[in-house]
């Protein structure tokens, strides 16, 4: 027999014939026996191997096996020719590498440290009957056929069938993705596993009441765990930034090696030595590997992530940081995420208008009657029991009522699945009354009349009915879920014999409650910061159609008369081919409703096949799937489950769709901000580059070095590129429509401009300087120098330092794309000011302290000189600021 299809369908005594069980629970041999055969009652969903991956991916990436390959050049370079320096060169390199993917690693662990922080959903320990005898176990060893005690509070840890059942109502949020509560029976019943109302699932939570259930799946066979490893087979794609990174390595690869190895061939043709050969490939490598960016990458997104933490979102994969800012479609939740995830009474309503109730006795009366059908307890100060309940005692207490009773013959009946109702008796203003709540169509049969309910007023008539159907119908279709509330005098208080059944009698209709989950104040502004930025959002819920509807239209994803027709349900959905689906999609509808796991996956596929950069949110382990198959999954950190969480590569600490708007501004900065000291510190490549090109070429000396590159690109450029990686955002930046899949980060306009606008020119004013220096000095071309020779020092030196000091304008003007840089902004990023400072020091301590003179083969130069390097700032800013005045004006 096929448990898990027939198990909802049997009576108590063959649930425990079919499972091996019985109403003792399983014996402590029993249990051990089916622990050694089933396993420990565990899902897990971490990747053990995911740090050791990481670890290994941070060193195989292009830029690191590029710098690995340089320092292996240096070693090769020393060993045939032992003094020159290419062994500190090589472990330069080398160091260079291994803290860039320490540094990455590093990143990573702290975001794994913090996810395990957050790992504290299944429970530590249940209660069960095992040798006639109540036992506390850890939930990991329960096993198929033990009997499981549930009461309130409690977290279910495996799949049940109920076998007793006193008022047990459950809330399915984190598997079904419908927060309604759930009241439980352990009778059988003739429906689908997941819609058995005597079957409850791993991970979902007791609201109220107690009973008795036998484990019927443990571990992955539960639901939770089947989707817990649905979530795990769907293979994440790289990340954008990833992407990008790759193509932009690639470029810069082909050109270093290209370069490295057409002029190393030619050097041989051309009888060069060996050593000088090896000396120029390792420069011409280093020259076009900009060594600080990757470093300046990790950096930047990881400030990201701390500002990001700062708003709530904490990133678990640092790519994730920029990601966010690719989004171009957000596929969110209802529950918890747009709103606040508690019921509250939004309306208090008459039997015969869907307006409020305005007169006062009227309300309490509704009131009192609702909480007289309910079962409130005070546990520490807090309200313990259902949700309904719960949203009516804050109701009551906000209009002044007394929610204490005097009444030890107080009776209360609960919820009744079967009936839909629950009901109570108690004493309102010294009375006795008995009070019914529940659905519509279950009280209706039971009213006798509409008003105070005395015996002297008329009966309900038909066409009073018909009118009290059409305000249900309104207040439902406004999305509330809506309660009636009846009751009647008593004219003695009930006995300890009296039924429900026997006090359901000539009822009076009090009126209705609309209930709803409120929207979170923020979220319609946050929804009309997406619509400025072009991000299209979409609901996906597993709520009722109507209530989607009415929540889509209050926070604003869709205008206020969007008709139903602009709803697809899952059953709908299940029809369509992906084919279909992206039509719909193309089309505009923005609300699913009555989604399944499979479905939400399917969507988020759908919109990735139209290249669109999407990111989901969710916590109930029905959305782990869709957040792995997203572009980027956004978790809830309260409310979450942990395989959601794990499945995400971004959490929300505060469950607020608002967060998710401030952490796609914050990742378009970081993109934004990451092209600025992308093209800052390519232009230094120029300058850098162009002296090989040169000595290769020309009998001329070698204007720089290759530890002075490395002072560059390791040395002075690596704080102004940290400050650029920290300015603010600009203010438009979330009026611009989100960039494309294919935006490059290393675009064709941003290496010409890099490269052969201000790197030419950052090239010729410091070989200009470096040639003036040499021809003032007595040099004819074609004059060999030694490296030791005072005249090459000092030449090689106001070179470096020209680059140095015309960076600086460089880097002001990197500011913006179209302003010039010079505001106030500027004063206030305290890391650039340091930046600018460094780089004046070491541009002056380079040519006249020593001790740098000696480690980097420099010497001074006449005062004057060095004040005509100076010049390079104004030249590079006002070349710059002309270029920009020049795009404006054709603007």
């Amino acid at each position: 027999m096929n448990r898990r299809v027939q198990i909802q369908h049997l009576v108590t005594d063959q649930v425990f014939s079919s499972l091996g069980s019985r109403p003792t629970g399983l014996t402590a041999a029993e249990a051990l026996e089916r622990l050694r055969e089933v396993g420990r009652n565990t899902v897990e969903v971490r990747d053990r191997w995911r740090l050791g991956r990481s670890l290994l991916r941070q060193f195989t990436n292009f830029f690191t096996l590029l710098l690995l390959a340089a320092a292996l050049l240096c070693g090769i370079a020393e060993y045939l020719q032992p003094g020159q320096g290419m062994r500190l060169l090589g472990q330069a390199l080398a160091g260079v590498a291994l803290l860039n993917a320490l540094f990455s690693f590093g990143q990573e662990y702290r975001a794994e440290k913090a996810m395990q922080a957050l790992r504290e959903f299944l429970p530590a320990k249940v209660e069960v009957r095992r040798d006639n005898r109540i036992h506390s176990l850890l939930a990991e060893q329960l096993v198929p056929g033990d009997l499981l005690l549930l009461q309130e509070g409690d977290r279910v840890p495996a799949d049940v069938r109920l076998v007793r059942v006193e008022g047990l109502v459950v809330n399915n949020a984190p598997l079904t993705g419908e927060a309604n509560p759930l009241a439980l029976t352990a009778a059988p019943v003739d429906s689908p596993l997941n819609e058995s109302r005597n079957l409850a699932f791993a991970g979902c939570l007791v609201l109220r009441g107690n009973g008795e259930a036998v484990v019927f799946a443990t571990g992955s066979r539960t639901e939770f765990g089947k989707l817990a490893y649905l979530s795990q087979a769907v293979r994440r794609e790289i990340a954008p930034l990833e992407r990008q990174t790759a193509h932009m390595v690639r470029i810069l690869t082909r050109i270093a090696l290209g370069l490295g190895l057409t002029f190393f061939l030619y050097g041989i043709f051309s009888g060069l030595p060996l050593w000088g050969n090896l000396i120029f490939a390792v420069g011409i490598i280093v020259a076009n590997v900009p060594e600080g960016l990757l470093p300046t990458f990790t950096l930047a997104l990881a400030m990201g992530s701390l500002r990001m933490a700062r708003k709530n979102v904490l990133v678990t994969s640092l790519n994730a940081v920029e990601a966010l800012g690719a989004t171009q479609v957000i596929c969110t939740d209802k529950t918890g995420t747009l709103t606040q995830n508690r019921l509250a009474i939004a309306r208090l309503c008459g039997p015969l208008a869907t307006t409020a109730l305005a007169d006062h006795d009227q309300r309490a009366r509704l009131l009192h009657w609702a909480l007289c059908a309910s079962d409130i307890q005070q546990v520490d100060q807090h309200d313990r029991g259902d949700p309904v309940d719960i949203a009516i005692a804050q109701q009551a207490r906000a209009e002044n009522l007394s929610l204490a009773s005097d009444w030890s013959d107080r009776k209360f009946f609960p919820f009744d699945v079967e009936k839909k109702r629950s009901a109570g008796c108690d004493r309102i203003a010294g009375q006795a009354t008995f009070a019914v709540k529940g659905a519509w169509e279950s009280i209706r049969p039971l009213l006798r009349h509409l008003d105070q309910g005395s015996p002297d007023d008329p009966p309900v008539t038909e066409e009073q009915l018909r009118q009290a159907d059409a305000v249900m119908r309104q207040l439902a279709d406004s999305g509330y879920r809506v309660l009636a509330v009846a009751g009647r005098s008593l004219p003695a208080a009930p006995t300890a014999e009296t039924t429900q059944d026997t006090l359901e009698q000539d009822l009076c209709l009090g009126g209705f409650l609309a209930l709803e989950d409120p929207l979170r104040p923020e979220v319609p502004a946050a929804l009309n910061r997406c619509r400025e930025a072009g991000i299209r959002v979409i609901l996906i819920t597993g709520d009722h159609p109507a209530t989607a509807l009415a929540i889509a239209r209050s926070c604003g994803i869709v205008p206020p008369d969007t008709s139903d027709e602009e709803i697809l349900t899952g059953q709908q959905l299940e029809q369509l081919s992906t084919t279909e689906l992206e039509d719909v999609l193309q089309r505009g509808v923005r609300i699913f409703a009555r989604t399944s796991p499979g479905q939400k996956m399917k969507i988020v596929l759908a919109l990735k096949n139209q290249d669109q950069v999407v990111a989901m949110t969710g916590d109930g382990v029905n959305d782990a799937p869709a957040l792995k198959a997203a572009d980027i999954g956004i978790a809830m950190g309260l409310s979450g489950t942990d395989v959601a969480r794990a499945s995400a590569q971004i959490i929300l600490l505060d469950d607020n769709f608002a967060s998710i708007v401030a952490g796609i501004e914050e990742g378009r900065t970081v993109f934004h901000n990451m092209r600025k000291f992308t093209n800052y510190v390519l232009v230094s490549n120029g300058p850098e580059i162009l002296p090989y090109l040169l000595y290769i070429l020309l009998p001329v000396p070698l204007a720089l070095s290759v530890i002075q590159i490395l002072v560059i690109d390791l040395g002075t450029d690596i704080l102004p590129s940290m400050a650029l990686g920290q300015e603010p955002p600009d203010p438009e930046i979330m009026q611009q429509p989100p960039r494309g899949r294919d935006f490059q980060l290393l675009s064709p306009a941003l290496v010409v401009h890099s490269y052969l606008f201000l790197g030419l020119l950052e090239a010729v004013w410091s070989l200009g300087l470096f040639f003036y220096v040499l021809h003032t000095g007595g040099w004819q071309f074609g004059q060999e120098l030694a490296a030791t020779d005072p005249l090459y020092r000092s030449a090689t030196g106001i070179t470096l330092a020209t680059i140095l000091l015309m960076q600086i304008g460089n880097l002001v003007g990197r500011r913006f794309d179209r302003r010039s840089g010079l505001d106030r902004g500027l004063v206030r990023n305290r890391l650039m000011l340091l930046g600018i400072l460094v780089q004046i020091l070491f541009s002056w301590a380079l040519l006249y302290v020593p001790t740098l003179q000696r480690l980097l083969g420099t010497g001074p130069v006449a005062w004057p000189i060095y004040l005509l390097a100076w010049l390079g700032i104004p030249l590079i800013f006002g070349a710059d600021g002309l270029r920009k005045w020049l795009s404006s004006a054709r603007a």
